[in-house]
């Protein structure tokens, strides 16, 4: 009797470990990839024409739950950036759709460069398309689909990183532009339960979460926003679910160190507070919002979902925490990278310092920055016009111009001149 009472003792201690165990911080990336064409940044992005989608500015919408409606059939829209800006990946979440979406580059809206194309059934929930460094100026997502239905949290991501990236808040966070500090801001993830898939360092770099098949309750991630932030909506894009969600603030995250010095979170804490806001997904359509009774100021937020039952695995592509902010674009931030490549458009003349083009066509540059090109550029303003599109070797100095020959994309303003 006594061996069985012993065996039961330790076997409920051992399914109560996981319970009690302490979450270590994940590792923090020193910067962070950003959207690009973001509001207010140098490369802010529009929409020119659109056929065949429904609401398709919300392509563009700092909001990633706004849906784009996409009828069955051909459709497509056209986006312009401010300036030609370094793109290498994009992607979006896939409400139903089926068939094939087009990813383009082009720099005058006229000659377009596939870069990237995925055949689609409704069950391809997060779409992504991969490809090397290019500079645009215009982007074209197109669809040819024999069923329609919605995608929402399209992003381009490239040459924007966010330590050069800053958002302004007023004392009661009013004024400004939306923003999602998930994002933006300077925000990191501090804690993930259960470890993600993929790695942490590809969810943490582009915000998102697929978490495993575990016997934990909740889905949690755990933000430093860099900073107290006065918030007033929190949400996400998700796994098509029924799903509750709670949000928790701390002013100070409680945490403590471990055995071997390292800083560990109780997830028991949780148990201690009350969140500050809290929404459910009772229909499982892979989104929602929660609106707290009163306006957040904190700097640490913890987000967490727990679905109705457990699945194989439970995403989350975007978190959203939101207030209004005044953001300010990367100083000096040209885009480029080495290793580029320069979409097809043969004989285009190009304005701003990057074309898209093949070797010999010239650009008249201008622009300020940190002057030099990828591969061996030198730091300081080029102001002044450069001579053509200049990638890889090639040196800036100073105030002037830059001549260089190679294949990467300009960074900074100013230009070199293609080999002839």
């Amino acid at each position: 009797m006594k061996h069985h009472t012993l065996l039961a003792l330790i076997l409920g201690l051992a399914s109560a470990a996981p319970l009690n165990a302490k979450w270590q911080r994940v590792p923090v990336a020193e910067d962070k990839s950003l959207p690009v064409g973001g509001r207010n940044m140098d490369s802010q992005a529009s929409l020119v024409s659109s056929a065949g989608l429904g609401k398709a500015e919300a392509l563009l919408s700092v909001d990633p739950t706004d849906s784009v409606s996409v009828n069955a059939g051909n459709s497509n829209a056209v986006i312009s950036f401010k300036k030609a800006v370094m793109v290498n990946r994009s992607s979006f979440t896939n409400d139903g759709i089926e068939g094939r979406a087009t990813l383009s580059g082009s720099a005058d809206n006229k000659g377009w460069a596939v870069l990237d194309e995925k055949v689609l059934t409704s069950s391809d929930r997060d779409v992504s398309f991969s490809f090397a460094g290019i500079q645009v100026k215009f982007v074209k997502l197109e669809f040819a689909l024999s069923k329609g239905g919605t995608i929402r949290n399209f992003q381009m991501f490239g040459g924007e990183k966010d330590k050069d990236y800053y958002v302004k808040q007023s004392a009661d966070g009013k004024g400004g532009y939306p923003v999602n500090f998930a994002g933006v801001g300077g925000s990191r993830v501090l804690y993930a339960s259960p470890k993600p898939e993929g790695g942490l360092d590809e969810s943490t770099a582009y915000n998102k979460f697929s978490f495993p098949e575990s016997d934990e309750r909740y889905r949690t991630l755990i933000y430093d926003l860099g900073q107290v932030r006065v918030m007033n909506e929190f949400g996400s894009v998700h796994s098509p679910r029924p799903v509750r969600f709670e949000v928790f603030a701390f002013e100070k995250l409680p945490e403590k160190e471990d055995w071997r010095g390292r800083l560990a979170f109780n997830p028991n804490d949780f148990s201690q507070r009350e969140p500050v806001a809290a929404a459910e997904d009772t229909r499982g359509l892979g989104f929602l919002k929660a609106k707290p009774k009163d306006t957040v100021k904190s700097r640490y937020v913890a987000l967490r979902w727990e679905p109705d039952f457990n699945p194989p695995e439970f995403g989350v592509s975007a978190p959203v925490i939101s207030g209004s902010g005044t953001p300010g674009g990367s100083s000096g931030s040209g885009q480029g990278g080495p290793g580029g490549q320069a979409a097809t458009n043969p004989g285009h003349t190009s304005n701003g310092g990057s074309s898209v083009g093949d070797a010999g066509n010239s650009g008249n540059g201008g622009g300020s920055g940190n002057g030099g090109a990828n591969g061996g550029g030198a730091n300081g303003e080029a102001n002044g016009n450069g001579n053509g599109n200049a990638n890889g070797n090639g040196n800036g100095t100073g105030n002037g111009n830059a001549n260089g020959y190679g294949t990467g994309g300009i960074v900074g303003g100013g230009g070199g001149n293609s080999p002839p």
